[in-house]
């Protein structure tokens, strides 16, 4: 997995990057927008959060849903380390964390062992995304993620919206936000339906500056 200039300076935040969310709000502000969503995961759902960075989203749903089994992967380890140490001191015993290029979704890597899986199709129950699709081809990243997902299995997105402060993130970590209309294209063309956008609320506050989603669900 060879590592971009973004991948270095992405990995040089990890030791704060959980605490300036937290601190930000914008952790408690996404947070907020996933309370309202009613996913409605039945007992050992599998769930797949995909460059999960220092785990905001796989600890949410862990928490949540105490009795789904997540998959957590991203590139970097240095994020991978920070997550795995909130695991260890908070007792969380429902996260598994990958090494992985969201690329090839398909393909994780045990972070501890190294150890390949291959993922086989119609695998997990849901699979989620933050801020991730912004720094890997976004058309052929979500035709793997749909083969790797189960016919009725929901797809959400939580991207960076084109607005100043997503130009801003832009251009600090070099990447261009996707439009709501450009990957809603891309999901219909993945085998997805009931594609809608969801938008943060002001009180999401901050995470509604930088922040949209998409919904959708794999045809069955």
């Amino acid at each position: 997995m060879m590592k971009t200039n973004h991948h270095l300076q992405y990995g040089s935040l990890a030791n704060i990057y959980g605490a300036f969310l937290t601190l930000s709000g914008f952790k408690r502000g996404v947070e907020s927008f996933l309370d309202r969503i009613d996913f409605n995961f039945s007992p050992g759902a599998k769930i797949f959060d995909g460059g999960c960075g220092t785990g905001l989203f796989a600890l949410y749903f862990a928490r949540r849903f105490p009795e789904s089994d997540i998959y957590a992967s991203d590139i970097e380890p240095r994020m991978l380390r920070e997550l795995e140490d909130v695991i260890v001191k908070d007792g969380i015993s429902n996260i598994s964390v990958f090494r992985n290029d969201l690329n090839f979704p398909e393909e994780l890597f045990d972070f501890r062992s190294g150890r390949k899986i291959s993922i086989q199709q119609n695998f997990f129950d849901s699979i989620l995304l933050s801020g991730a699709l912004e720094h890997v081809d976004a058309e052929k990243t979500i035709q793997r993620l749909s083969l790797i997902l189960k016919p009725g299995g929901s797809f959400l997105n939580l991207g960076v919206k084109q607005s100043p402060a997503g130009a801003v993130l832009g251009m600090v970590y070099k990447f261009k936000p996707h439009s709501l209309a450009e990957l809603s294209e891309i999901c219909r063309g993945a085998g997805f339906e009931d594609i809608h956008s969801l938008p943060l609320e002001p009180k999401d506050f901050p995470a509604n500056l930088s922040r949209v989603a998409i919904l959708a669900r794999k045809k069955i």
